[in-house]
């Protein structure tokens, strides 16, 4: 268990190690052999640095994002041997196979925070006193105490809960969830942050240096400083590096990022996995969320502005300025790098490559601080892709978009229905949602346009 969750991240980045063997020489050992070097490399790599150790300001919170990912990790693999007696809803092979263990885990842990908190902060402060700085063994303590937490790990519970919370779908859907306590300031083109500080994880500048792409692999951990290639070479060094959004790229397969799988296919479980993420990192505030639906078949019908427009409402972030103006603030504040965009997701070598939409826009709100979920969200813009042709990616409709967004107007009445047809038409040509369920869904789309709609009226 130990070497799966610490070198987990080896087999997808074994190239690194071995590239340079030739395996038809002596010297190429069997791929256990391999696994015994790449351990030794790893625990001589991943030592945390004197310098950083110093830092006590941000020692524990990095030290309990650690340990509570190696805790996930665990856990993951020990509910993954209990899949075979759960009664689980359908997962496709084509969508990502630890899907069902890391849901399964982060509920199981997010709902057993206040008995793992104790053991993992008992763990950190041992570790300090001993001035420990092996990231290893923080995995070993870590597994050493695993029997302490078992006890009370029931996971019958989880698979009524997933089944509650299924509504199986026939597209594949992919998310990527981005957090900062900075919000819009966190990457390096804002330079000075809004006049607001990050007290807790200084902007994440020490995320490489606490080996976080190591330890989050699961969850696709990721560093995302909004620069292209990443190259820190000609930029000044503020702390380890410059910092920027805490990403956990839920599709990502591999390190050189060159694959990637869909989640699910369901959006109930999607919707569900989304809010717990979000309370599993509850010390880093939610930022954005990225949507990536496979492309099988789109509608007739040309979208409009307003059905545009519907989206933002939906997922958007519509809310008043300091000077108590409405704005579309996503849009507005110059948060994005793209609306929506077409995308190619290739899961492994050989394979060919498939075509998705990628939803860049939409912000990413904690569990209960709107009276939505994600579920209706995420039905809405599926049923879009399939009700309306978007071929042009909303190129035509982005100034129109972004003037907007600067000064919000409330959609008509027949610009709502006409939406909400489209994606109940949507939904008919996917042929995947029984009719009672794709009615409800619509009644509370609606729902939530005309409440958006009404603030912007009210104004």
């Amino acid at each position: 268990m130990l070497l799966r969750e610490f070198i987990g991240v080896t087999y997808r980045r074994r190239f690194l190690f071995f590239k340079n063997q030739n395996p038809h020489s002596q010297s190429f050992s069997a791929f256990h052999r391999n696994l015994e070097i790449a351990a030794a490399r790893q625990y001589r790599r991943h030592m945390i640095s004197r310098r950083v150790w110093r830092r006590q300001e941000i020692l524990r919170p990095y030290l309990r994002l650690i340990f509570r990912h190696l805790l996930f990790g665990y856990l993951v693999q020990v509910i993954r041997r209990d899949l075979g007696r759960l009664h689980l809803p359908f997962h496709s092979p084509d969508c990502y196979y630890d899907f069902f263990p890391n849901l399964a885990a982060i509920i199981w842990f997010n709902h057993h925070r206040s008995q793992c908190a104790p053991l993992l902060d008992s763990l950190i402060e041992q570790v300090i006193a001993e001035n420990q700085r092996s990231i290893y063994a923080y995995a070993l303590l870590t597994l050493s105490r695993l029997s302490e937490i078992l006890p009370f790990a029931d996971f019958d519970d989880l698979a009524g809960l997933l089944s509650r919370h299924s509504r199986p779908g026939n597209t594949p859907i992919g998310v990527e969830l981005e957090f900062s306590n900075l919000g819009r300031f966190a990457t390096f083109d804002k330079p000075f942050k809004g006049g607001i500080s990050d007290l807790i994880f200084q902007n994440m500048q020490y995320y490489e240096a606490f080996f976080l792409d190591d330890i989050s692999w699961r969850l696709g951990g990721y560093l995302d400083a909004h620069i292209r290639g990443r190259s820190f070479l000609s930029l000044p060094r503020i702390g380890s590096q410059p910092g920027g959004f805490y990403e956990y790229s839920l599709v990502r397969l591999d390190y050189p990022r060159s694959f990637s799988m869909p989640l699910s296919m369901d959006p109930g479980l999607v919707a569900l996995y989304i809010d717990e993420v979000i309370n599993f990192v509850a010390e880093i505030k939610p930022h954005s969320l990225h949507l990536n639906f496979e492309k099988i078949a789109f509608g007739e019908l040309k979208p409009q502005l307003e059905d545009y427009l519907c989206l933002f409402l939906l997922g958007g972030d519509l809310g008043r300025n300091e000077k108590g103006e409405w704005r579309e603030r996503r849009l507005a504040d110059n948060e994005l790098r793209g609306v929506i965009q077409r995308r190619k997701h290739r899961a492994s070598e050989g394979q060919t490559a498939k075509e998705v939409v990628e939803y860049a826009f939409l912000r990413l709100w904690a569990p209960g601080e709107r009276d939505y979920s994600y579920y209706p969200v995420l039905m809405a813009f599926k049923g879009f892709q399939y009700g309306f042709n978007i071929d042009l990616s909303c190129r035509d409709q982005t100034q129109g978009m972004l003037a907007w967004a600067h000064n919000p107007q409330a959609l008509t009445d027949a610009a709502i229905s006409r939406f909400i047809k489209t994606v109940e038409l949507g939904w008919q040509c996917e042929g995947s949602h029984p009719v009672a369920v794709c009615r409800k869904v619509a009644t509370e789309i609606k729902r939530i346009l005309n409440q958006q709609n009404n603030l912007l009226k009210e104004s």
